[in-house]
């Protein structure tokens, strides 16, 4: 086998993410529940010398394919057609919004996807399980092989190694996760905690969300002008409304307040606070005003046991979490850069490793045959009880034979010594067993 055949390792992916589509068109294409072990098996279907993998999540759609020369491969047209067909669409209602890889455009995209570099949020950490979920569930419906087997399984070590190593997934960037995580810095428990929450629009929920999933408060309120809306939020929550008429009841009731109305003015001044303090025996009290104009008079914030935080406070310890992110962001490139090159020559490895294997396994099949059939011609009274029990013994012994060898084969593609030249090994079994190029 030729050099340039053993290179010939292709790889493409294909598909759309929050950058290139709406969030209809990704709806359009996703792949929920069992749909995508269906495509999985269509495109094996198709494709059945290719490799597959299918990752879909709410940002992005894309397909993963792999084989050892083009020939096996489908091309960007095929895969935009089996989106298509799969889902029962146009083509031209999507393709607009397709992105495709090639190669080692495909290694750098992965790994970079996988590192969160690529997501919405700088440094989330949803999107690492996420490629993992997308691999296994290709390696249950057996679409995956030793290309993507070892693709994937260093995508997963560099996006661990990326979150580790570089603070990207540290410091939150959303103004409502900031918000929770003040009060986090405030407060050891909120299980003894009631939480009040003014207003019941966008803000407020995306601000509930991400208490129930992080900090878990023992008692929830809320309230607004509109009682249904109140009502609504209270109960997608696990909460309990108050009439926007009772607010200093409910303010006196609580220990963290987010408030998060459109009103035109402030709704509490410095001196109904005042009054709320002294009815709640000046307990330390947190305030993250998050609305526009500010629902909480300034002057709240000297007075005693009360900390109160703006939109400003907020946006700027979100600014300076985003600037570490930054800092780390560039460390993250540097690793993924630095393990893309290695991945390509583990793969690069991968092949000439494994034509080597195949030719040597050939060989030996050969010499076994041919010393076989000699012995055989020169005693051709043995039975055929004979005959097998030879046959057995002369493959354990092959097989035993070439076990080392085989094994370290195997074991110089996982650390290649140089991206761009087999291993050194290849070369000295190629001419150890005087097998040719």
């Amino acid at each position: 086998m030729r050099v340039q055949e053993i290179r010939d390792v292709k790889l493409m992916a294909l598909g759309v993410d929050h950058r290139t589509a709406p969030t209809s068109v990704r709806e359009a294409l996703a792949f929920d529940g069992d749909r995508r072990a269906s495509s999985l098996r269509a495109l094996n279907r198709l494709y059945p010398q290719a490799e597959a993998v299918v990752l879909s999540t709410c940002n992005r759609v894309e397909l993963y394919v792999g084989g050892d020369s083009s020939e096996v491969m489908p091309n960007a047209d095929n895969l935009t057609t089996f989106l298509a067909e799969f889902h029962g669409l146009s083509p031209d209602a999507f393709a607009s919004h397709i992105v495709h890889y090639h190669d080692e455009g495909v290694v750098g995209h992965l790994f970079r996807v996988a590192s969160s570099v690529e997501s919405l949020v700088l440094g989330e950490g949803q999107i690492l399980g996420q490629v993992k979920e997308a691999y296994q569930a290709a390696v249950e419906t057996k679409t995956v092989g030793p290309i993507f087997h070892a693709l994937f399984q260093h995508a997963l070590r560099v996006g661990k190694k990326v979150r580790e190593s570089t603070g990207l997934d540290q410091g939150r960037l959303s103004i409502a996760s900031v918000a929770v995580d003040v009060a986090r810095d405030v407060f050891d428990s909120f299980a003894d905690k009631t939480v009040l929450v003014i207003g019941a629009g966008k803000m407020a929920e995306l601000t509930l969300r991400h208490l129930r999933s992080t900090v878990k408060p023992g008692r929830l309120l809320v309230t607004n002008r509109n009682p249904a809306r109140a009502q609504a939020v209270a109960e997608r929550f696990g909460g309990e409304t108050r009439p926007f008429e009772q607010l200093g009841q409910a303010l006196i009731e609580s220990d963290l307040i987010i408030s998060t109305t459109a009103a035109e003015q402030p709704i509490v001044g410095r001196e109904t606070f005042a009054r709320v303090q002294r009815a709640r025996r000046h307990r330390l009290i947190l305030i993250v005003d998050i609305a526009i104009p500010r629902d909480f008079d300034p002057g709240v914030g000297d007075l005693e046991q009360v900390l109160l935080y703006n939109l400003d406070d907020l946006q700027a310890q979100s600014d300076l979490n985003r600037q570490g992110r930054n800092q780390g962001l560039v460390l993250a490139e540097e690793i993924i850069e630095r393990e893309t090159s290695v991945c390509l020559a583990t793969l690069r490895h991968q092949r000439h490793a494994g034509a080597l294997l195949h030719q040597l396994g050939e060989y030996a099949d050969q010499l076994r045959q041919r010393e076989l059939d000699r012995l055989y011609a020169s005693r051709p009274n043995l039975s055929e009880a004979d005959r097998q029990a030879i046959d057995y013994m002369a493959h354990r012994l092959q097989n035993q034979f070439l076990h080392h060898p085989r094994k370290a084969l195997r074991d110089a593609t996982v650390a290649p010594q140089h991206p761009e030249h087999p291993h050194s090994l290849i070369h000295a079994v190629r001419h150890l067993f005087g097998l040719g190029d």
